[in-house]
């Protein structure tokens, strides 16, 4: 609960730093990010009390709020001096109803989602994580586009190697597709460059015309997107490692490359990414979640979005590192990979903020009621356990 109230601030403050710009507050803008504080500290105390402040879990709430209040407390100033009293009522009613419903149809949902079992004999493969490694440094420190697109397809193939399910079709599909999608790419890109090659370091030099970067967009986003292993593809044991060859992809070609493309194409991406997101933090895979929030920030095209992508992205990666380590130590690892993921969710809700506002605004609020929805359920008068940190 007090997690997912962060996810009322992070709404708020990031609102704030997006939308005021240099002219005077809105009393309506106000008003409303004014009830995202409102929902967020009464989300706090709800789960202070819910855990008990004298037990670890109310201590751990109480943490969490009183660092929302000390990184919040110059923006809620801010809020306060400009929200009309009768105008925060009314969007406290209309906010607060909206997340009340969402609140309760979130635990339905997660009384019938099966959260990420997961031990560290799943994925103590070496050739998947060899394979998921190799892409990622040809994708890294490959000097041609090729050598990247060689990166991403190893780490496609080892998202298939390191599916829930190895075999059938599903499974199958991010490799299969990243075939179907870099070689074409490829070939178109080899056709367009000629002589002047597709060495990386002049990869913003090519004569690519607005329809050769909307065709190629697409088909370079869906190689990014596939290690993933989010909805409505398998699950993969290893997307905090290969889902850092696609950023790599998004970071060192599309960008540069292909900025009219990525603009044309975004507004198709944010939403699969969005549920892709809702899935995977309903289902707890959180490495997966991160480096889809890295995604939405690098293809933003803001200048926050390399932050927030190198923040998630680099904890995904560390966290997933980590579940194959069984010492104790490594927990403390772990921990600090968590608070690399919550400073960059600061930096990526603000640069998707800035290119799609619904898009992101939804996925930070579809996240945070999943996360207030947690614990316990019970749905047929039973109660299951919906364990979200296995990590």
């Amino acid at each position: 609960m007090a997690a997912g109230a962060l996810g009322a601030l992070l709404l708020a403050m990031v609102g704030l730093q997006v939308g005021q710009g240099s002219g005077a507050l809105p009393e309506s803008f106000a008003a409303v990010e004014m009830a995202l504080v409102v929902i967020g500290f009464s989300a706090f105390f709800w789960g202070v009390a819910w855990a008990g402040w004298w037990e670890t879990r109310g201590w751990m709430a109480a943490a969490l709020g009183l660092a929302g209040v000390v990184l919040a407390w110059g923006s809620i100033a801010i809020i306060a001096r400009a929200a009309p009293l009768g105008g925060t009522a009314a969007a406290f009613g209309v906010v607060g109803g909206a997340a009340g419903l969402a609140w309760a149809a979130a635990r339905q949902v997660l009384a019938r989602v099966d959260a990420v079992q997961r031990t560290a004999a799943e994925v103590k493969d070496s050739r998947t994580l060899g394979a998921a490694a190799a892409g990622v440094l040809l994708a890294g420190w490959g000097p041609h586009v090729l050598l990247v697109f060689l990166g991403v397809l190893l780490a496609s193939l080892a998202a298939w190697h390191g599916s829930a399910r190895s075999r059938g079709l599903r499974a199958a599909l991010p490799a299969v597709v990243a075939v179907g999608a870099l070689i074409p790419a490829g070939w178109l890109l080899l056709t367009i460059a000629g002589e002047q090659g597709l060495a990386l370091t002049n990869i913003s030099e090519l004569p690519l015309s607005p329809a050769a970067e909307s065709l190629l967009a697409p088909l370079l986003l869906l190689a990014a997107w596939l290690p993933l292993g989010l909805w409505p593809l398998e699950r993969t044991r290893v997307a905090g490692i290969a889902g850092v060859a696609g950023l790599l992809l998004v970071s060192r070609v599309i960008g540069p490359a292909l900025p009219e493309g990525l603009d044309h194409w975004r507004r198709l991406a944010y939403p699969i990414l969005a549920i892709g997101m809702w899935q995977g933090t309903a289902s707890g895979r959180w490495p997966a979640v991160m480096v889809g929030g890295a995604l939405m920030g690098l293809a933003s095209g803001s200048v926050e979005g390399p932050r927030a992508a190198w923040c998630l992205g680099g904890a995904a990666l560390v966290a997933e590192l980590v579940a194959l380590i069984p010492r104790r130590e490594a927990a403390w690892v772990g921990c600090a990979a968590v608070l690399a993921a919550g400073y960059g969710a600061w930096p990526a809700a603000v640069a998707g903020l800035r290119a799609e506002v619904v898009y992101t605004t939804l996925t930070v609020a579809g996240i945070a009621v999943l996360l207030a929805a947690g614990g316990r359920v019970d749905p047929s008068h039973g109660q299951i356990h919906i364990s979200r940190f296995e990590s």
